[in-house]
């Protein structure tokens, strides 16, 4: 679905205008204004009946009232008196009164103000029955009145009363006016004609000369690189100057990675080669994720009743995954909910003997099986008990326990007795999945991991879900909440389950991602980004972020590819001084580092994590280490008129050309040099050390420039 932004802000009072006055100037404006054609009234053609026909509910209270001066005559005047539970605690709404079929573009337009200090709403429409959302928006009122514009598509037909329209207020206790609620219906038109207020393109934070940008490209620069210095020396351990140095980035150490589906993987029973592939080689240059987690299988009722196969075939692919290099976290050790656990756990909900007895042998089983505890020694212990609580609603009250929530830090010291060195995650969808939660369910939330923390149960991580809604989460907001969440545990942080909505549009999707990514990456309290499947033909909403269902690649997998593979990769060289050393800053992570010396190469695999030196030592005893192979001459040398020629006696292709300054700092880079040509430097006095690479060899000469 695609969206459109038109915010009109009201500068100036307007007349006093009849109640039918309000839709007829409306529609006039979206005629002139945006070439749409007069629509269909999805509620009534009239101010007073679409708010006497209103249901506004909840710890609130509200009233009618008239106004001058305005294009609408009439205002709702609602105070919030508490925070709900859920943001849908109290609300506005209103059905339809004429009915909708697949596709047609509906309009919701409001004018709005809040009268306290600030004011958090939703703004949404949904199936009546099903309360499936076809919009759902956050949105912060300002003091003055501000017309708004909500546009979508249609997902099907809908009967009158079929679909209802309006709002969720219950995030913080408020006073707020909205005025002039209605819905038009455009019938079969396309999309981006329509204003939307809520366009996802317009997220906070999405401006090219956004102020985090700056922020966390520094970050990144300090926290995810490190110094890496290469010596050089021959047999008598004397410096080497002048020998190349390269590294190749193989690894990254922050995790990269995807929700997996183990009947995937080789020898089980919905194998994929294609599917296996794009695992390891996401860019067709063989890079691919280093972390995984199991979407389903590892889940109780799943594991149990073989969903995605058998114990023994999830076994297989995590150990599969493993000898390819690929870290797989468990997921999920106890989701608390009656539909999330095998089916005898809800007949005995009134037994908590029995339920302790399974829960125990449930942790015991995977916790200690023979070679899962062996391959995955990082869980989400805990899921979702924020909104999930069938478990701390059967164990309330019951002897030992006062909320039922002492139950989850018997689970997770349960964990840590069996397997101290685990890693252990408590993962939940409320902070920053769907434009972020309100305020209340946060609160909750954050309740629960203080009791959590002050039992003395070890977790050691918080999981982020990150589902990503209609209205993607503002920049600043994702910012925010890490740095509090950071700030307040003091735990390692992951987006666990990544994905968006697929009414975002392809390119919204893409630059939102490349926006997410950049300050997921830059925050100094993250350690992975995980999204919920990579392919389309494993993701529970067919819209994964990397590969349609036919393997093509969608415009976020491009961002993705681009992001962690070129922008975050090091692919670097350099020249050894005087000293024999060059000091390179790569990404953390792994890096294959290969030095030349006349000809002669050694290289190894080393980790950032555990490496600040390499030395290297070379047998032969070079008199210099330049000039590997004589193929090509520098004329003149010495530079007289920062300008040179690279000669060879014999037929040669064109070359690239870096030029280090002595110290091993690259100064001058350019492909496609044609031999014989002449080259302008532009360098200052000086010396320099010139490689020059054809493809098939390479040659580094000293050059000095006058």
């Amino acid at each position: 679905m695609k969206y459109w932004l038109a915010l009109i802000s009201m500068f100036s009072c307007l007349g006093l205008m009849g109640q039918d006055t309000y839709h007829r100037e409306l529609l006039e404006f979206l005629k002139e204004d945006f070439a749409i054609e007069p629509a269909a009234f999805l509620l009534y053609d009239t101010e007073q009946q679409i708010n006497q026909n209103l249901s506004i509910y909840g710890n609130k209270d509200s009233q009618i009232n008239p106004i001058q001066n305005f294009t609408f005559s009439q205002v709702v005047d609602v105070s919030v008196k508490a925070v709900g539970t859920n943001i849908w605690d109290s609300g506005i709404n209103i059905r339809n009164a004429t009915g909708v079929k697949r596709d047609d573009i509906i309009l919701v337009a409001f004018w709005a103000k809040h009268t306290s200090m600030t004011s958090e709403l939703k703004v949404f429409a949904e199936n009546s029955s099903t309360f499936e959302k076809e919009i759902y928006f956050a949105f912060n009122l300002t003091p003055d009145w501000t017309q708004y514009f909500a546009a979508f598509k249609s997902s099907g037909d809908f009967d009158v009363n079929g679909l209802t329209l309006g709002f969720h207020i219950a995030a913080q206790i408020q006073q707020f006016q909205i005025a002039g609620f209605t819905g038009l219906n455009f019938g079969p038109i396309d999309l981006k004609k329509v204003p939307s207020t809520f366009s996802p393109a317009f997220y906070g934070g999405y401006e090219a000369d956004a102020p985090w940008r700056v922020d966390a490209a520094s970050r990144i620069e300090e926290i995810r690189k490190k110094d890496l210095c290469v010596k050089v020396f021959d047999a008598n351990g004397a410096a080497i100057p002048g020998a190349l140095v390269e590294v190749e980035m193989q690894k990254h150490e922050f995790g990269f990675g995807s929700a997996l589906v183990g009947c995937r993987f080789p020898g089980n029973r919905c194998y994929n080669p294609t599917y296996v592939e794009k695992v390891l080689d996401l860019d067709g240059e063989g890079h691919g994720f280093n972390v995984a987690v199991t979407e389903n299988a590892l889940k109780w009722d799943a594991w149990e009743e073989n969903w995605i196969g058998t114990p023994d075939e999830t076994v297989s692919a995590i150990q599969w995954l493993t000898d390819q290099g690929i870290t797989t976290r468990g997921h999920t050790l106890v989701w608390p909910g009656w539909n999330h656990m095998p089916d005898d756990m809800l007949q005995n909900q009134e037994d908590v003997v029995y339920l302790n007895t399974r829960l125990n042998s449930r942790i015991e089983e995977m916790i200690n099986h023979p070679v899962l505890s062996k391959l995955v020694t990082e869980w989400d212990v805990l899921n979702e008990i924020t909104h999930v609580r069938d478990l701390e609603m059967a164990f309330s009250g019951k002897p030992d326990y006062v909320s039922g929530r002492e139950l989850y830090i018997d689970i997770l010291k349960k964990v840590e007795n069996l397997q101290p060195d685990f890693v252990n995650y408590i993962n939940d969808y409320v902070v920053l999945s769907g434009g972020g939660a309100g305020n209340s369910v946060v609160d909750r939330y954050k309740s629960y991991l203080d009791e959590i923390l002050e039992s003395g149960a070890k977790f050691d991580g918080i999981g982020f879900q990150a589902h990503i809604g209609t209205h993607p989460t503002s920049i600043y907001k994702v910012e925010d909440i890490l740095d509090e969440f950071f700030a307040r545990y003091g735990k390692r942080m992951k987006i666990t389950e990544y994905d968006i909505n697929d009414n975002v549009d392809d390119s919204t999707q893409a630059i939102y991602l490349a926006d997410f990514l950049t300050m997921i990456f830059s925050h100094p309290g993250m350690d992975a980004f995980i999204m919920w499947g990579f392919w389309d033909g494993n993701h529970w909403k067919n819209n994964a972020p990397i590969f349609n269902l036919d393997w093509s690649i969608k415009p976020s997998g491009e961002v993705f590819i681009d992001k962690v593979f070129r922008e975050w990769w090091t692919n670097a060289s350099g020249v050894t001084s005087d000293a024999g050393s060059l000091t390179l800053r790569p990404f953390k992570g792994m890096q294959k580092v290969t030095v030349t010396v006349n000809g002669e190469s050694q290289d190894t695999i080393i980790s950032t994590l555990d490496t600040d030196t390499l030395s290297f030592s070379f047998e032969s005893t070079p008199t210099t280490a330049i000039d590997f192979v004589k193929h090509y001459q520098v004329y003149p040398n010495p530079v007289t008129d920062n300008s040179i020629q690279i000669t060879s006696p014999y037929p040669q292709q064109d070359v690239n050309i870096q030029v280090y300054s002595y110290d091993g700092k690259l100064v001058l880079e350019q492909t496609g040099v044609g031999v014989n040509d002449h080259l302008d430097l532009d360098l200052a006095p000086g010396i320099y050390w010139l490689k020059i690479d054809d493809s098939k060899k390479i040659q580094v000469s000293r050059v000095v420039v006058l």
